[in-house]
């Protein structure tokens, strides 16, 4: 995508949706991840500390992977590669393990963790993203 210097490009529409995805799971990681520490914690705090460790885990995997979204929708108008690269890998890994969910008999609260990725990963994989990232 060629621009005249001076003149800021304009985001293309399937980009700007999959960024507002990126941030709505941005912010459902955070809060899923400070959720799961309360209750690790409280958990803790009564004596109950089997498998703490691994909620713990994942409480800070979760809040991990909100930041990094939340730094890739920060830094999007920058339109590096690495951006759309680092989203992409986060939402196959995010499908992925909601499609394990699933086959583990998940149920239909499994079907929001499948679409939001999916349509992110659509939005971030197309032809329009890659040339908007590209500069």
């Amino acid at each position: 995508m060629t621009t005249t210097p001076g003149v800021r490009a304009q985001m293309p529409k399937n980009v700007k949706l999959a960024l507002a995805g990126v941030w709505i799971q941005a912010v459902l990681n955070l809060a899923v991840g400070f959720l799961l520490l309360a209750v690790v914690n409280d958990a803790v705090d009564h004596g109950r500390d089997e498998g703490a460790g691994l909620l713990r885990f994942v409480a800070v995997v979760s809040l991990l992977v909100a930041g990094v979204l939340l730094l890739c929708g920060v830094f999007a108008r920058t339109r590096s590669n690495g951006i759309r690269v680092t989203i992409i890998v986060i939402e196959s890994l995010s499908l992925l393990s909601s499609v394990v969910g699933l086959l583990k008999g998940g149920g239909a609260g499994v079907v929001p963790g499948l679409l939001l990725p999916f349509l992110v990963l659509r939005g971030a994989a197309s032809a329009e993203a890659r040339n908007w990232f590209d500069k």
